[in-house]
């Protein structure tokens, strides 16, 4: 805040006729300098937008239409940081005059002219920032405009004088305080925001994919985003084969998720159910889409290779939702798998009841298979990715099993026998003997 000295006018020497001809115009009993005072006063208080204080050094009453308004102008209560600064960088510029020459006073109302100066703003926001601190930089070097007001003064039951007309065109002054800040939102900034760890965690195979129903990359950003949900700007997706589009995904709004899921089926493609993807270069492109239109955030290159025509092998019950293969050559000789009901508390596909005793994930395949696997199961009390991702790091239990000849056929069964299962996630993962080469990976839950 920065305030100017008063007008002074030149001393002149008067006839006294001159000087009779003003007493009538004047005021004899100081109040010209009490009302000089109080105007330098209330000039300070408006270029700090200080609501209690002028308030308290005018005429309104605290509970009054004009001092709620005020009041509500000038708070920082439900404003952004941003808008915060914005404000403040504002109200640095604001500077005041008071012409002293202007002076009247009339039936106990004493008036003066008061002239603001207040950086010109709204040309300011007429140009996108995406840092606040560009946008604060600015309106420091903006030009700036004047705003007149003629302030009126009446005494108070104190005998002070206080401004008596606080009203819609004094507050025009606070005109910026109606502005809500927007920084502008990138494909640089959006960029920024990705976790390339958590985003690269289930792209199958490094990027790599041989024989395979889908590819799938999942972009997870910073919780920062959440902070652009009401923004409008659109995410979404596009797969590119050979250099041409091939697959659209649908419209997200950005900042409601920490996610982006960009998964394309073979169906999406037009194949049929158990039909893989053609062989060829892929890539997944990041969108964002704003009234500027689209922008490019981020690329990711996959390669899918096509083994030679064999047998048709059917999705198998189950597939995609709480298990899935990663090894196409062994799932060729699984007929059929899932969680086994064996001490009667399997409640669906997919969760068990807390008295389970016995968990038990089982393939049927083929006579013809007779390696050994190994297996491990992995506990999460939460369900998210995070702490999926940090309970895979250590296994509850592990083993290695061979398959069974039964009335039924020859069964892989991946037993876990536990005292008492717990509430939340197990993850079961099958693994070629001795490696770390993953088969299949599923989940159930337990409530």
């Amino acid at each position: 805040m920065k305030t100017m000295f008063l007008k002074k006018t030149a001393s002149v020497i008067m006839t006294g006729a001159l000087l009779l001809s003003l007493t009538s115009c004047l005021d004899f009993g100081g109040g010209k300098k009490a009302v000089l005072e109080a105007a330098q006063t209330f000039g300070e208080n408006v270029a700090s937008a200080n609501a209690d204080a002028i308030i308290k050094g005018s005429s309104l009453d605290k509970k009054s239409k004009e001092a709620t308004v005020l009041n509500e102008l000038l708070t920082k209560d439900g404003k952004s940081d941003d808008d915060i600064e914005f404000y403040k960088a504002v109200e640095k510029t604001i500077e005041f005059e008071i012409d002293e020459e202007s002076y009247t006073y009339k039936k106990g109302t004493a008036s003066v002219d008061m002239v603001f100066t207040i950086a010109d703003y709204e040309s300011v926001l007429k140009t996108e920032y995406t840092k606040i601190e560009d946008l604060t930089a600015a309106v420091k070097k903006a030009d700036t405009k004047e705003i007149k007001f003629n302030a009126e003064f009446v005494k108070n039951d104190d005998k002070e004088w206080v401004v008596d007309n606080i009203n819609k065109k004094f507050v025009k002054i606070y005109d910026y305080r109606n502005e809500t800040i927007e920084l502008a939102l990138t494909s640089d900034m959006v960029k920024g925001f990705i976790d390339r760890n958590m985003s690269s965690f289930w792209l199958a195979d490094d990027g790599k994919y041989k024989d395979t129903l889908f590819i799938e990359y999942n972009y997870y950003f910073s919780s920062e985003v959440l902070d652009y949900k009401d923004r409008g700007v659109k995410i979404f997706f596009k797969l590119l084969k050979d250099g041409n589009e091939v697959f659209t995904g649908e419209e997200e709004t950005f900042g409601v998720s920490t996610n982006v899921k960009c998964k394309v089926s073979n169906e999406n493609l037009g194949l049929k159910n158990n039909e893989y993807l053609e062989a060829g270069s892929y890539e997944i492109d990041l969108y964002m889409k704003d009234l500027n239109g689209e922008q490019l955030i981020d690329k990711i290159s996959v390669s899918v290779e096509k083994s030679a025509p064999k047998p048709e092998t059917k999705t198998l019950q189950g597939e995609g939702d709480y298990f899935t293969f990663r090894n196409s050559d062994f799932k060729k000789y699984v007929l059929a798998c899932g969680w086994l009901n064996t001490d009667n508390t399997l409640k669906n596909a997919k969760t068990y009841s807390k008295d389970v005793k016995k968990m038990c994930f089982s393939f049927k395949v083929d006579p013809s298979c007779t390696a050994e696997l190994d297996y491990a199961y992995y506990y999460s009390e939460k369900s998210d990715k995070a702490s999926l991702e940090a309970a895979m790091k250590t296994a509850v239990y592990h083993a290695s099993v061979k398959p069974q000849k039964f009335t039924e056929g020859y069964f892989y069964d991946f037993l876990y026998q536990m005292d008492q299962a717990k509430t939340g996630v197990y993850v079961i993962a099958v693994f070629e003997h001795g490696t770390n080469n993953v088969i299949m990976i599923g989940y159930v839950t337990v409530s």
